[in-house]
């Protein structure tokens, strides 16, 4: 499931959803060709993962506080995995990819 974020709230229930599964944060930009790449992969993810998403020209302010709670370097776009509010992994650009996210968050469901 998607899930739109554009204020601080909206990433307190990311993190605190992250408590109970691993979720995917995941920022892009609505007009860069590496975001348009990754949206799909995170469409096509969309179906099994909870995903947190925000374009980050409509939401600068949540993408820099994104950066700095969970200690990852900003980057766009970027798929950010989160399990029990840490930041596990990101991935940037061409590395964004469905089944790599998939296999991230069932392996950490499973190990939970």
């Amino acid at each position: 499931m998607f899930h739109t974020m554009t204020t601080s709230a909206d990433l307190d229930a990311a993190l605190a959803a992250s408590q109970d599964q691993p979720i995917v944060i995941f920022k892009h930009s609505n007009s860069c060709p590496f975001s348009a790449r990754a949206q799909v992969q995170i469409s096509e993810a969309k179906h099994d993962l909870e995903i947190y998403g925000l374009v980050i020209q409509y939401a600068k302010e949540l993408s820099t506080e994104i950066a700095e709670r969970l200690g990852v370097e900003h980057k766009s776009p970027q798929a950010i995995v989160v399990n029990k509010g840490e930041a596990v992994s990101d991935y940037w650009r061409g590395d964004i990819q469905e089944d790599r996210l998939k296999q991230e968050v069932s392996e950490l469901s499973q190990a939970a």
